[in-house]
């Protein structure tokens, strides 16, 4: 213990500027509005492709429709996910910048081609989404899907880089064996886990959002004249978004489960008993999920608003628990080390001059 203490730099001589507990509220619920948007985005992207392809299979006018209605939304959300992305990202890197620091380093090269990577996912994904009506032909439709996937592959790699970085500063005593990002994807534990977690959370929140908005174009369009084709889009995409959350949401369970037995021994027990708070926290998240599960059944099997609304209560309180029991373990992991490498506080600043 006494080398891995050796390792982490001492924090910053400037104290943290405000109140931790209130800073530590304050990551939770900017992380959480950051990544409600990256799920959507990624996961949107994802599913336009595999929709476009199977537009171009049926020769349907309303899988083309819904595969254009989900690159749009994925061009508009991307920004505003990446704006929300800066709080989390500032916060963090002053809540935890003994750890975040030297783990950014240590992935330093793939850390900063991450700008490069994301201009050239936002360029494939506008033009996938300019170019719709222009590559109709079948042999450019092929083109088109092309370029469509590529866009969506890029965007499906970027968050590994945030995983594989979040993972490492958890884990200092492994620091001086790392050899750069593609080591880190199979030197470290939990990467794989978490980035399935997170690829499966994608999908649903962007399955919940794809019957969101169709539902509001036929409540907004219904007195209005439409093509069936548009009737027919829209009862698809309240359709498919649902199938796609609650296939996704039970798969978490799965996930979860494999997460959970990839945390070290002693952090595991926490979440089994050992800690009731931790434990509370994981058996709420289940049983939130479960209900959310019920009501998205219901939602899909009658199509009601009061059913929308608890599925939507659910999935708020469910985002809130996992948001908050990922900071418990953010600070599970760190706390051994944070208590040998104090960070700079007013309190302990105080305590010196007193001295």
């Amino acid at each position: 213990m006494l080398y891995v203490i050796s390792i982490i730099p001492e924090d910053l001589e400037l104290v943290i500027p405000g109140n931790v507990g209130f800073f530590e509220v304050l990551i939770v619920v900017s992380f959480l509005i950051h990544i409600l948007f990256v799920n959507i985005t990624v996961g949107s992207s994802a599913l336009a492709v595999v929709q476009e392809i199977k537009g171009i299979r049926t020769k349907r006018a309303e899988d083309d429709m819904l595969a254009a209605q989900l690159a749009t939304h994925t061009s508009i959300l991307k920004s505003i996910a990446v704006v929300m992305g800066i709080a989390p990202l500032l916060l963090i890197s002053v809540l935890y910048t003994q750890y975040f620091y030297p783990s950014t380093i240590l992935i330093g090269k793939a850390w900063l081609s991450l700008l490069l990577i994301l201009l050239v996912a936002f360029l494939f994904l506008y033009a996938y989404k300019f170019t719709w009506d222009k590559m109709t032909h079948i042999r450019k439709k092929r083109v088109h899907v092309l370029i469509g996937a590529v866009g969506s592959a890029m965007l499906l790699f970027v968050p590994l880089i945030f995983i594989v970085n979040v993972v490492s500063m958890l884990y200092p005593d492994m620091w001086e064996e790392s050899k750069g990002f593609f080591h880190a994807l199979t030197y470290y534990p939990q990467v794989w886990q978490r980035y399935i977690h997170f690829i499966l959370a994608s999908f649903a929140i962007a399955g919940f959002y794809l019957y969101f908005w169709n539902n509001r174009l036929q409540k907004k369009n219904g007195k209005n004249e439409q093509s069936k084709a548009n009737l027919c889009m829209q009862k698809q995409g309240k359709r498919l978004g649902l199938q796609v959350m609650i296939g996704t949401t039970a798969l978490q369970f799965i996930a979860g489960t494999w997460l959970l037995m990839n945390f070290e021994r002693e952090i595991r027990l926490l979440y089994m008993g050992d800690d009731p708070f931790l434990t509370g926290l994981l058996l709420s998240s289940i049983f939130v999920t479960m209900i959310l599960l019920f009501f998205l059944y219901l939602l899909m099997k009658h199509d009601k608003r009061k059913y929308f609304m608890m599925s939507l209560a659910s999935f708020i309180l469910v985002l809130g628990i996992m948001g908050w029991m990922r900071h418990e373990l953010r600070e599970t992991y760190i706390k051994p080390y944070k208590d040998e490498v104090p960070q700079t506080t007013e309190v302990q600043v105080n305590e010196t001059n007193a001295e």
